[in-house]
């Protein structure tokens, strides 16, 4: 198809981003530190940049973890979360973009030409050791969770601990690995809810407990294929068919920074040409880690260049059909699954 056929496709598309941030989660002035510490970052946009992308709907994360909430000077990480995630419903509203919180409010965007964000939190450190708080959390209206983010918690276990990201410093571990008592009655909970469980952040132990636990589709919103590069935050074969057999997808990340992640358009290709083998296509999606990624790969400069992204995929070999449904067919597939298997809440 040449690149019209492929911008055309792109347009007509239903087009979800599993992972993005608003801008600024990390108050200042320690984002500015933060930035300095990080030249290749691309530059921090707003949601406006969904039109140029034309990105119909994305998952839109606060940061739960002590990385980010220990910045919020005076508030508990449960509001330091809350402050966060009514950032993000402001910052959305300035767009023209509209928060939802249910699969048909996306339909109802998408018929009204409005582009959508539902709620999430990266980090589950903030319910402590409350169960009862994941339902507050969904009546806030939070329909997506990573249990963990950048370190261990009650919860489970980190694949890559944030001292890795900033250079060769101590790490303290928990003594064992994987998903605790605590995170599975935390995962049935989301189960229950209809929440979205995000293993993205998750080491090997505590993925597989939790898709032992779940009773619905898991994510690794934004991942990549292990077998072609040794990096932690990619998932190895064993791991890609553990979130697939819950009916699950993997979001193809551009990420780039010191010689970490894909290079290039025709290496986010090989991930998805090897995820798409291992699995199927219709266990992929798109996770661009949207204001919250350190860099990105070579030809892509943020959500406006997601056209790119689909015109590869079709010179890469994947048909139509199955561009669409890594655009955003099969990650609302999950979300509809997701909200079937929720139970009613107690009155």
């Amino acid at each position: 198809m040449s690149r019209l056929d492929g911008e055309r496709l792109h347009r007509e598309s239903f087009v979800l981003d599993l992972h993005t941030h608003g801008r600024g989660f990390v108050p200042q002035p320690f984002h500015a530190l933060w930035r300095a510490g990080t030249p290749a970052a691309p530059p921090q946009v707003g949601f406006d940049a969904f039109g140029e992308g034309g990105v119909d709907a994305a998952v839109a994360m606060a940061v739960g973890d002590p990385v980010v909430t220990r910045w919020y000077l005076g508030l508990s990480p449960w509001d330091a979360v809350e402050h966060q995630l009514g950032r993000i419903e402001r910052q959305a509203a300035r767009a023209g973009v509209v928060v939802v919180s249910s699969v048909q409010g996306l339909a109802r965007a998408r018929a009204d030409d409005v582009a959508a964000v539902l709620l999430g939190v990266e980090g589950g450190d903030a319910l402590g050791d409350d169960v009862d708080r994941v339902d507050a959390w969904y009546e806030r209206g939070v329909r997506a969770l990573g249990l963990v983010h950048l370190g261990d918690n009650a919860l489970g276990t980190t694949c890559l601990p944030w001292q890795r990201y900033a250079g060769p410093l101590p790490v303290r571990r928990r003594s064992e690995p994987g998903l605790t008592p605590l995170g599975v009655r935390v995962v049935e909970r989301l189960s229950e809810r209809g929440v979205l469980v995000d293993v993205a952040h998750c080491d090997r132990a505590t993925l597989l407990g939790v898709v032992d636990a779940a009773a619905a589709p898991v994510v690794a919103s934004h991942a990549g294929a292990r077998a072609l590069q040794d990096f932690p935050r990619y998932l190895s074969d064993v791991e890609l068919a553990a979130v697939a057999s819950t009916g699950g997808v993997i979001g193809l990340w551009p990420f780039r920074a010191r010689r970490t992640g894909v290079r290039d358009l025709p290496e986010l290709v090989a991930h998805a040409r090897h995820i798409a083998g291992a699995i199927g296509p219709e266990h992929l999606a798109i996770g661009t880690d949207l204001n919250g990624v350190p860099g990105v790969m070579a030809g892509y400069g943020g959500e406006a260049d997601l056209p790119r992204v689909t015109c590869a995929l079709l010179d890469g070999g994947f048909v139509p059909a199955e561009v669409e449904g890594i655009l955003g067919g099969n990650a609302l597939r999950v979300l509809t699954a997701v909200e079937r298997h929720a139970r009613p809440m107690p009155t």
